[in-house]
């Protein structure tokens, strides 16, 4: 049974070329044919995130015994088989086999022999005469009745991307419905669309396995639970096994979805109900990791292996680590299907925290590996003031219903801090917005239950600052300003502090400067300290809004929070006892049908 494909780079998901191949000497890469070309004594290795074995990783999660390659080529060349682990921050290679073989433009197989338990495989290549590389794949010998069968469905949320959606749509067409690189894939691959905003035509996806269903916009949660109750409509005639559940602003390497797939038929029986998540990796700087896998922590959120590079073999070789996992976001996640109910669905908080809560109450095993991916815009490239509503509420109301709240002072204080470090920079309106969102939660599961998240959400934007292009805040924009602001430190003397503090960082006092230009994200407070307006800058967008020093609003926000906190002494514990009791009531489908304003067949 093939396992995964040796890819190249190309023209729809062209990345760094060192995430799929290395090279030494004369090589010539042609993207159009995704071919390589290797002149004599050239090398070429496949120790990359996207063509490496994930040895370790396949041995513990399926059921594999042996490994053989195939590689399609042409010309004489010498092919060594590697084993690479890092051990104590030092890379150890075993060299496992050494061949050299000829080919006309066929398939020459070699058997990597006996293995270990960790690390990574790879092929490497020295060309004894001028030579071509197609491609080739990794295989197993394995019985037909130890693998299990799969179908994967796809649940793709989408609010207003429709290029993007037309773009992943086409690029899966062409990579795998018609492409025989993938032709075991296609027929057990369905597509299910979810759109919330009701703007693609119907007539633009035809195909049997693409299915499009208009949705209230009831955020991701609300898209991905449409996905997942249609997915389970359709399961039993589709033969669908799985849900891979994916965002809609990225970019797919096909052969993702493909190992995906491989490696489900054939997980072990331990493990017949795991995850299996994609890292997230830079769309403007493609071979940077952002997460793979994350950590709960009460909400204090830690990214696994983050900030890799990962053209770096130490990288990839970091990655095969196993480490503890809370959840995998749903930018790509894949749920069996078999333990999705009509008692277990995600919860109603539209936005930033579905995918954390449900992993942490459905995901007993997540499995990610090198090659697994998608790419996604950073997240500090999209701001927004609304996201500071959802954040603090839907982190409470996680926190409640997996029964580990913060404790309630530990909680005043960061919202403390939270609402100082907004009113500081003369963000007036993001810190009402957090204090909406606290008080919304103190308003118990029952506020929840009725809200109609649409209209919810369009009321926290409004709410919110709105990015202009630069253009229309040219009158205080200044560039020069907001390189020194990168630059600035925030340390501070004990004595700068207390002033800072009681003079609610300058507002209190005369102003010295009349503008300032600051990062959008990441500013600091004492770059703004007795200015009087503050542009705040997304430089990647060319956006950004204007704020003004105000003695009265920031008082305002003050003297809300200290309302706000005697409410939260009075209802929090309740409230949070509440959510973890009651929470079934938010999960099951006769909740969502009714939410979702989904027509049944008794209507």
């Amino acid at each position: 049974m093939k396992l995964q494909n040796i890819i190249m780079p190309s023209i729809e998901t062209y990345a760094d070329t060192t995430l799929y191949f290395r090279s030494t000497g004369a090589v010539e890469y042609q993207l159009e044919r995704e071919k390589l070309i290797l002149s004599k004594n050239a090398t070429l290795s496949f120790d990359t995130y996207f063509n490496g074995f994930s040895l370790g990783k396949w041995k513990t999660y399926s059921k594999i015994h042996n490994l053989y390659i195939t590689l399609q080529f042409k010309g004489k060349i010498k092919v060594t088989l590697v084993q690479k682990e890092t051990k104590e921050q030092v890379v150890k290679v075993q060299r496992l086999k050494e061949v050299t073989i000829e080919s006309d433009g066929g398939e020459q197989i070699i058997a990597f022999g006996t293995l270990g338990n960790t690390g990574m495989c790879a092929v490497e290549i020295e060309a004894i005469s001028i030579s071509e590389i197609y491609g080739g794949y990794y295989w197993t010998d394995i019985k037909e009745e130890e693998i299990k069968f799969v179908k994967i469905a796809l649940n793709i949320c989408t609010f207003k991307r429709e290029e993007f959606v037309r773009k992943n749509v086409s690029l899966l067409k062409n990579k795998i419905f018609n492409n025989s690189l993938h032709k075991e894939l296609k027929k057990c691959l369905e597509i299910f669309i979810i759109d919330n905003a009701k703007t693609l035509e119907e007539a633009e996806f035809q195909d049997s396995y693409i299915h499009l269903f208009p949705n209230q916009n009831a955020g991701g949660a609300g898209g991905f639970t449409r996905g997942l109750l249609e997915i389970q409509r359709f399961a039993e005639e589709k033969q669908i096994t799985h849900a891979l559940l994916m965002d809609d602003d990225i970019f797919i390497e096909p052969e993702s979805i493909f190992r995906t797939w491989t490696l489900l038929s054939l997980r072990k029986d331990c493990f017949e109900h795991a995850f299996v998540g994609g890292a997230m990796l830079r769309i403007d700087d493609k071979y940077l990791q952002v997460e793979s896998g994350a950590i709960w922590n009460q909400g204090t959120l830690i990214s696994r292996k983050s900030r890799l590079d990962l053209r770096n073999l130490e990288s990839c070789l970091y990655n095969e680590t196993e480490e503890k996992l809370d959840y995998s976001a749903w930018w790509y996640t894949t749920i069996p299907l078999e333990i999705v109910h009509d008692d277990n669905l995600p919860i109603p908080i539209f936005i930033r925290g579905d995918d954390v809560e449900y992993g942490l109450r459905m995901a007993k095993n997540i499995i990610m590996m090198n090659g697994i991916c998608v790419w996604h815009e950073p997240f500090e490239n999209k701001y927004s003031s609304a996201m500071f509503y959802y954040i603090l509420r839907n982190r409470l109301i996680v926190n409640a219903i997996h029964g580990s709240p913060l404790a309630k002072e530990v909680f005043i204080q960061i919202l403390s801090q939270q609402i100082r470090e907004e009113v500081y920079l003369y963000r007036y309106k993001n810190a009402h917005l957090l204090l909406d969102g606290v008080e919304d939660y103190l308003k118990s599961i029952d506020w929840l239950k009725n809200q109609n998240g649409e209209i919810l959400n369009k009321q926290a934007i409004a709410k919110g600052y709105q990015l202009q292009p630069i253009g229309e805040t040219t009158k205080c924009f200044n560039y020069e300003s907001y390189l020194l602001a990168k630059k600035e430190s925030n340390s501070l003397s004990l004595f700068h502090k207390i002033i800072r503090r009681l003079s609610i960082n300058g507002i209190l006092l005369s102003t010295k400067k009349e503008n300032r230009t600051i990062p959008l994200v990441g500013c600091k407070e004492s770059s703004v300290y007795r200015v009087k307006h503050i542009v705040h800058y997304d430089a990647l967008n060319q956006k950004g809004f204007i704020t003004k020093k105000d003695k009265q609003m920031a008082q305002e926000c003050l003297k809300r929070f200290k309302y706000v906190k005697k409410n939260i002494h009075q209802k929090y514990n309740l409230v949070n006892t509440e959510y973890q009791m009651r929470s079934k009531e938010l999960t099951n489908k006769k909740f969502w049908i009714q939410y979702l304003g989904i027509q049944t067949d008794k209507d």
